[in-house]
C-alpha cells in the first residue's frame, strides 16, 4: 500500500450552523458510544479502462472540490454545532496494487480494503470526513473506493457523489455545476419560506401526537442500554409478491411493502393503527435536489385500521391509503429536528410516558427511484410462480454493533429486486415472545397473501398475523 493524500483549493471558506438534517444526525453521534464507527459509509466507482492514474487522481481533487461537505469540519461551540468549510488542504489517499495481494479478486479485495477503509474514526471537529482509496493492477487504476462520515454525507449523497466520480472519469466529462451546498440550504431554512414549510410539518406532527397508540411511543427497555434482537430475510418470494402488488395497483413496491408492515405492526402490538418514523431524503426542491450532506429527516407514516374498516377494506383500498399516507409523510418531514423532539417531550409530560420507543422504517436502496420496474408477472402464473420461490427464502440472526436511536423497531429496506433483502432489530421483549425472525416471517406470508388472494379483506391480513 502507498499513502498519498488529494490535494484540494477551492478559495471557499465558510462558516455556519448546521442544517436540519446535520443536527438531526449530529445529536445521533453525541448519543453513540464515543468512537463509534457503524455510521461511516462506503462507495465504490469502477474506472474506465484506459484511464491512467493522474487522471484518476485529478478527477478525485476536483470531486472533493465541488462538494463542500467533502471538506468541511463539524464543532461544537457555545453558540451551538456549527459547521466550518475549509478552503485548501488534503484528504487521506491509498494506493493499493493487487498484484501485491497474490491471487486476491477484484471484488474480494475491495471488501476487505473497503472495510479497513471505512471503519477507522472520523474526528468530525479536526478531520475531513473522507478517505479515499485506488486498486490498481500493473499500475492500472481499476476501482475507487470512498470513506466518508455520516455528518458528511448520507446515502443519497452517495449516489450522488458516485455519479460525479463517474462523470469526471470519462473522457470527456460532462460540464456540470455541483448541487446547492450545505451552507446555502441553512439561508433557505432560515428564510420566511423555510419557517413556513417547517411550521406546517411541526403542526402535521403535532395534530398526531396526542392520538398515536402508546405502543408506537414508549420505551420498553426502561432505564437500562438498548437490547437489540436482529434478524433478516432473504426471501425472492416476497418480492415477486411486493413488486407484483405494486404493479397491479400503481404504486412504488417499497409502498407496498410499508403498508405490510404498517398493518402487521399494528396487528403485532393489538392496535387499530400504527406509525413509522421513515427516514427521507428531503431532497424536495429543484435547489436541493443535489445537495451533498447529512439531509436525512423522520416523516410520519401513520395507517388506522380500525376494525369496521377492517372487515370491508380490499388489498387495493388499503393500498390506496397507504400511497395516500406516505405522500402526506413527504411533505411534511423538513423540521428542526429538535422542535419536533420537544413536541414528544410535551407528549410524555402530558400522557405520562417516555417518549423514546418509535418503529422505524428506512429504505436504503440508493438509487431506486433510478432502477426500472420488474416485468409484471401475469396473475393466472404469479401463484406458481411464488410456490417455486418460497422454498429459497433464507432467515437468519446476524451479530450488528448497530445502535439505533431511541427505537423499539428499525427496519433496514436494502434491496427488493429480485429478492427482498430486509434487515430487522426489536427492543428485546417489545413483541412478548416472538421476535423479528417470526415478524420477517408472518410479513413474508401476509404481503404473498394481499398479492394471491384477491378477495382478501384488510381484517383477513390482520388477524392471519395476530
Amino acid at each position: 500500500m502507498d499513502q498519498q493524500s488529494i490535494a484540494f483549493s477551492t478559495g471557499r471558506a465558510g462558516e455556519g450552523p448546521l442544517i436540519w438534517a446535520q443536527l438531526a444526525i449530529w445529536d445521533v453521534f453525541r448519543w453513540l458510544p464515543p468512537d463509534d464507527t457503524t455510521l461511516n459509509l462506503l462507495v465504490t466507482c469502477p474506472v474506465p479502462a484506459g484511464r491512467e492514474l493522474p487522471a484518476v487522481l485529478d478527477a478525485l481533487r476536483r470531486l472533493v472540490e465541488r462538494h463542500d461537505s467533502l471538506h468541511t469540519v463539524y464543532v461544537d461551540t457555545p453558540d451551538g454545532p456549527r459547521q466550518r468549510v475549509v478552503p485548501e488542504g488534503e484528504v487521506p489517499l491509498r494506493l493499493h496494487d493487487l498484484d501485491d495481494l497474490g491471487d486476491v479478486g477484484l471484488e474480494e479485495a475491495a471488501g476487505e480494503i473497503g472495510e479497513a477503509l471505512r471503519r477507522p474514526w472520523f474526528d468530525i471537529g479536526a478531520d475531513l470526513p473522507l478517505r479515499a482509496a485506488v486498486l490498481l493492477r500493473a499500475g492500472e487504476p481499476l476501482l475507487v473506493l470512498l470513506a466518508a462520515s455520516h455528518m458528511a454525507v448520507d446515502g443519497s449523497s452517495l449516489d450522488i457523489v458516485r455519479g460525479d466520480l463517474a462523470n469526471l472519469l470519462a473522457d470527456p466529462p460532462i460540464v456540470l455545476e455541483p448541487g446547492q451546498q450545505p451552507l446555502e440550504r441553512g439561508e433557505y431554512e432560515r428564510s420566511d419560506l423555510g419557517r413556513r414549510r417547517e411550521a406546517k410539518a411541526l403542526a402535521f406532527w403535532a395534530r398526531h401526537l396526542d392520538t398515536l397508540p402508546i405502543s408506537m411511543i414508549e420505551r420498553v427497555r426502561g432505564d437500562g442500554p438498548p437490547n437489540l434482537d436482529w434478524g433478516l430475510i432473504q426471501s425472492p418470494a416476497l418480492a415477486l409478491a411486493a413488486n407484483s402488488l405494486a404493479a397491479r395497483h400503481g404504486i412504488p413496491p417499497a409502498t407496498a411493502l410499508l403498508g405490510g408492515t404498517t398493518l402487521q405492526l399494528a396487528a403485532y402490538t393489538g392496535e387499530d393503527d400504527a406509525a413509522l418514523r421513515m427516514i427521507v431524503s428531503t431532497r424536495f426542491r429543484q435547489a436541493s435536489r443535489g445537495v451533498v450532506a447529512a439531509f436525512n429527516e423522520n416523516a410520519l407514516f401513520r395507517l388506522e385500521c380500525p376494525p369496521d374498516l377492517r372487515r370491508t377494506e380490499t388489498v387495493e383500498q388499503l393500498l390506496r391509503r397507504c400511497a395516500d399516507a406516505a405522500l402526506a409523510a413527504y411533505l411534511h418531514c423538513e423540521y428542526d429536528p429538535r422542535a419536533l423532539e420537544a413536541l414528544f417531550a410535551d407528549l410524555g409530560r402530558r400522557r405520562g410516558v417516555t417518549p423514546d420507543g418509535y418503529c422505524f422504517f428506512n429504505d436504503t436502496r440508493f438509487g431506486a427511484r433510478d432502477t426500472p420496474p420488474l416485468a409484471a408477472v401475469p396473475d393466472e402464473e404469479l401463484a406458481e410462480r411464488v410456490a417455486d420461490l418460497l422454498p429459497a427464502t433464507k432467515l437468519r440472526s446476524p451479530v450488528i454493533d448497530r445502535l439505533p436511536k431511541g427505537a423499539n423497531f428499525f427496519m433496514f429496506l436494502m434491496d427488493l429486486g429480485e429478492t427482498a433483502e430486509i434487515m430487522l432489530c426489536v427492543e428485546h421483549g417489545f413483541f412478548g415472545r416472538r421476535g423479528p425472525l417470526g415478524f420477517l416471517t408472518d410479513l413474508e406470508r401476509l404481503v404473498v397473501r394481499a398479492a394471491l388472494d384477491t378477495t382478501a379483506t384488510t381484517g383477513a391480513l390482520y388477524a392471519a398475523v395476530r
